[in-house]
């Protein structure tokens, strides 16, 4: 990996480096996260589905569903054998009795919020060895993307939603 030197260097090369440095973090911590879920004997879906639980707190079982990619017998299942093994709950929703909602238990929270410790810990040894002005650029950058991924993550859930009411008020328009 390129190492980002103070001379100056056009944006396209400072975005491929970063984007070369993100790719080889990422598989970094990858490797070191594979270790962990393995030692909990999930699968790779459950694992997953752990996940995307511990990011949006609840979801119903179509949600989990299209995020996982997967279609809703598939998710049914997985939520069953989560549930089994005590890392997620099922409630009915209060809104709509037909929908369940599906939540990390304290147990399922339990490991998510140690794997949490753990990672932190290792960034903050990492950045330990960094100088104060690597350290304060860092924090910058991060802060910085975040941010965008931010809005368009908001963007786009506007998208659907704007989507979802227009084809409701396609179809509304039909039955009338």
């Amino acid at each position: 990996m390129k190492t980002i030197r103070k001379k100056a260097q056009n944006r396209s090369e400072l975005v491929s480096t970063v984007v070369q440095a993100y790719m080889e973090l990422f598989v970094n911590m990858q490797f070191n996260a594979v270790s962990h879920w393995l030692m909990l004997e999930l699968t790779f879906a459950q694992a997953r589905a752990l996940i995307v639980l511990a990011v949006r707190k609840e979801l119903t079982v179509s949600q989990l569903a299209k995020l996982l990619g997967v279609g809703n017998p598939t998710a049914s299942i997985l939520i069953q054998q989560l549930v089994e093994r005590g890392l997620v709950t099922r409630t009915e929703d209060i809104s709509d009795r037909r929908q369940t909602v599906i939540r990390l238990s304290d147990q399922g929270a339990e490991i998510g919020v140690g794997r949490r410790q753990q990672r932190e810990k290792q960034w903050q040894g990492w950045l330990s060895h960094l100088s104060d002005d690597d350290l304060g650029a860092l924090a910058r950058g991060l802060s910085a993307i975040v941010e965008v991924i931010k809005k368009e993550s908001e963007k786009e859930t506007q998208q659907a939603i704007h989507s979802y009411v227009g084809s409701e008020d396609a179809s509304t328009s039909k039955t009338k």
